[in-house]
């Protein structure tokens, strides 16, 4: 690991630009596009990292590196988009299915809640029937004296 991390720091060290650097970018500033440079285009064929003595690392990230010697030829981008429109309609249809799992659930509480108002309501009239038979149970028969 620490071998990484030591190719890693010289790889990304600090150096000077070589001469004349600033007035190249200056001059290519100024001048139009190319063909093969427009923006928005992906670019195109090997990636080469220039350092005096190449090392394990910039020979990993040149053979990592995008390679099509066709610049006519369609790149795999469709296939990118395909992938990321199903992982959408996945991501949405999960959604969906979440939020109608919640709305059930959330009627079957209420539905619960109804239930448990109905048996208290039940309980409570039955409670009131209940003392009134025993009230007049209790009272002395008027009629059987009579």
């Amino acid at each position: 690991m620490k071998e990484l991390d030591h190719e890693l720091t010289n790889a990304l060290r600090r150096e000077d630009p070589p001469a004349g650097f600033a007035e190249r970018v200056l001059r290519r500033v100024g001048e139009p596009p190319h063909a093969e440079h427009r923006a928005g285009t992906i670019p195109r064929g090997p990636i080469r990292l220039t350092a005096s003595a190449p090392t394990p690392l910039s020979s990993f990230v040149e053979a990592a590196a995008v390679k099509n010697p066709d610049p006519t030829a369609p790149t795999r981008l469709p296939f990118v988009q395909w992938a990321a429109a199903a992982a959408l309609v996945a991501a949405i249809a999960g959604g969906i299915n979440y939020v109608a799992e919640q709305k059930e659930r959330a009627e079957g509480e209420a539905a619960g809640v109804r239930v448990a108002l109905a048996l208290h309501i039940a309980g409570t009239k039955l409670q009131l029937v209940q003392t009134k038979i025993t009230q007049l149970h209790e009272q002395p028969d008027t009629n059987s004296n009579q």
